[in-house]
């Protein structure tokens, strides 16, 4: 994985480019979910993009999109490599840094109960709007690339054009939706998750924290994230435990204990759930 840049939000990435080299495979069940909203272009390569309900064949040029906590894997590439580019979106800061999506229908898409016509983006675009969503992918790559004056602006701009376009395929109507003060809510919420996910954090203190009954607090916050609180924390914790394991050689249970779980035995059911795969696999 190549970063291209990231831009970050309360000192967390809220937006980062990468590209991704991936070698020849074939059934590879690494199956994986995100905390951010993804958006993959394949540059080059083909193969079989798997998720929880659908298996899609993979083309150059093809797109797909997912939601937080949408599970999915490239199991299959064909002879040769893959390459992608891949644009991860915190949906807070959507909620923060754009302000008119607030009021804007797109922020919809995020609803847990918003009907997705598919994650390839081919499958419900025409030719012609495929090719704006690929030229916007390709704009912010180059604005995060050059990273001259005001870039972030030009990426901001490009990444709401980008949701306006996905949602403008979509004529389904939510009406289980959180008010737009709600999402600046969820954000603050968001950002004391990130500062203290690895300590002995409780909804309770999430929802104090943002002035919200732990009630309403997690039926707001899975109108907004398309998740539950303890969903956003668990992944924050795997996504965590996942660089630890690649990058250290500490212990499982050291790994465990930094990432806020208090046993191996919670540790290891909830990183299976999230990746499929054991720690121990996932370090071998």
């Amino acid at each position: 994985m190549e970063i291209i840049n990231t831009i970050q939000l309360n000192q967390t990435d809220a937006v980062k480019l990468f590209r991704s080299l991936a070698a020849a495979r074939s059934n590879n069940l690494r199956i994986h979910y995100h905390s951010m909203i993804e958006l993959s272009l394949i540059v080059r390569g083909s193969g079989i993009y798997k998720t929880q309900s659908q298996t899609y064949a993979i083309a150059p040029g093809d797109i797909f999109f997912y939601r937080p906590n949408e599970s999915h894997c490239i199991t299959d590439i064909d002879v040769g490599d893959m390459e992608l580019l891949n644009l991860h979106i915190a949906p807070y800061y959507l909620y923060t840094n754009l302000q008119n999506s607030l009021t804007s229908a797109y922020i919809k898409i995020l609803s847990v109960n918003f009907p997705m016509k598919s994650n390839r983006v081919n499958d419900f675009l025409s030719a012609a709007q495929l090719e704006e969503v690929r030229s916007l992918m390709l704009d912010i790559k180059a604005e995060m690339e050059n990273a001259q004056s005001d870039y972030t602006i030009c990426v901001n701009n490009n990444i709401s054009a980008l949701m306006i376009r996905l949602s403008r395929a979509h004529t389904a109507s939510v009406s289980d939706h959180a008010e737009p003060r709600s999402y600046q809510r969820v954000a603050a919420a968001i950002a004391f998750i990130d500062a203290n996910f690895k300590s002995d954090i409780t909804l309770e203190k999430i929802a104090a924290h943002i002035g919200y009954s732990r009630c309403y607090f997690s039926t707001v916050f899975k109108q907004c994230m398309g998740m539950s609180p303890w969903d956003y924390i668990s992944i924050k914790r795997i996504e965590e435990a996942m660089t630890l394991i690649r990058t250290t050689n500490r212990s499982i249970l050291e790994i465990a204990t930094a990432c806020g779980f208090n046993n191996t035995v919670n540790f290891c059911r909830i990183f299976k759930k999230y990746t499929n795969l054991l720690p121990s696999s996932f370090r071998s």
